[in-house]
């Protein structure tokens, strides 16, 4: 667990940093509310994209609020890295921050040379650093139960696991089906597998990921009934055939570990392949050889290019009947 902000003796400066979006608004939530405890009035949250003025955070750290004694601002950098100018921001802040004021900069996971930076190591010596550790495979199932008691609901282990595999690690998606169950079964004593069986099952009726689990299943009728029910919905091709040819890579990549003698634990787990879905792809690597999975990585460069205007179209609608030839071909049980 990351330490929390102390808000009755904040540092002046703070750089939390983690690569789950879910855990990074967690922490900044809770540090918000306890400034405003402790009574920090100006929170002010900046978002730092393209074109952000680091010069207007200079000046604003000179000026008084007019809100309440002390301030917050929290700057966002979902780039990761504050470029040449705001580095350079960041060490004047460093070397003379406003006595009271607190300064939260948050972005995703460092790499190297943002730890070898002199900004990184200017905060480092006035402030704290907070790295935010990701929730582990083997983490996941205890992290789900300890969420749903947050949200004042109580789950069945083994519905938690199933809602595990189903998110696959996508704690913000495993979140927002918490969500919904705190809604739905508020005041009930536990929720059974069979309840959120059900719940997950509507809530990703429409959705590419079971798209994908009927392609690989080898489920072509399914398959297509859902393709054309998302194209009812407004999905658009790109989404889609990102969808399709990043599991055609993995497929690929573990056909490659087959033939090379066997596909191991930890290939799965470095795949971030769970278990209830591991069974989807051992019947897609048994239907599937590895020049017709090059084949079909064909086609999503086809389609890929359709999109980006790279190969004309034929007609209007080129690129659907791509995706349905593809999915077709995906899923079917013909070698």
């Amino acid at each position: 667990m990351s330490r929390p902000l102390d808000a009755q003796d904040p540092q002046p400066l703070y750089l939390v940093t983690s690569n789950e979006p879910l855990l990074l608004r967690d922490w900044l939530d809770q540090a918000r509310r306890g400034l405003r405890d402790a009574g920090f009035e100006d929170i002010v949250t900046l978002a730092v994209e393209s074109g952000f003025d680091w010069n207007e955070l200079a000046g604003d750290s000179d000026m008084m609020s007019l809100f309440s004694s002390h301030k917050c601002r929290v700057l966002s950098l979902p780039g990761g890295k504050p470029g040449s100018q705001g580095g350079k921001a960041i060490q004047a802040l460093c070397a003379d921050p406003p006595p009271g004021d607190v300064y939260i900069f948050a972005m995703p996971a460092l790499d190297r040379a943002s730890r070898n930076a002199a900004w990184f190591k200017a905060i480092q010596q006035v402030g704290e650093v907070v790295e935010i550790p990701p929730v582990y495979d083997n983490q996941l199932v205890d992290w789900l139960l300890r969420r749903a008691t947050d949200k004042g609901i109580a789950i069945e282990p083994q519905a938690a696991q199933f809602l595990a595999e189903r998110t696959e690690g996508n704690l913000l998606a495993a979140d927002q089906e918490l969500e919904k169950l705190a809604i739905r079964f508020a005041g009930d004593s536990a929720i059974g597998f069979d309840a959120i069986e059900d719940s997950v099952a509507q809530s990703a009726r429409y959705s590419h990921f079971v798209l994908v689990d009927a392609c690989l299943a080898g489920k072509a009728k399914r398959a297509l009934r859902i393709l054309r029910s998302l194209r009812g919905e407004g999905y658009a091709t790109g989404q889609l055939r990102w969808a399709l040819q990043s599991t055609l890579e993995q497929l690929g990549r573990l056909k490659q570990a087959e033939q090379r003698g066997g596909i191991g634990d930890r290939l799965w787990q470095s795949m971030r392949i769970w278990r209830g879905k591991q069974r989807l792809y051992e019947a897609a690597l048994r239907r599937l050889t590895l020049p017709r999975i090059e084949r079909l990585l064909q086609s999503c460069a086809k389609l890929d290019r359709l999109g980006k205007g790279q190969e004309e179209r034929e007609f209007a609608d080129s690129d659907w009947l791509e995706v349905e030839i593809l999915v077709a071909d995906f899923s079917s049980r013909i070698q």
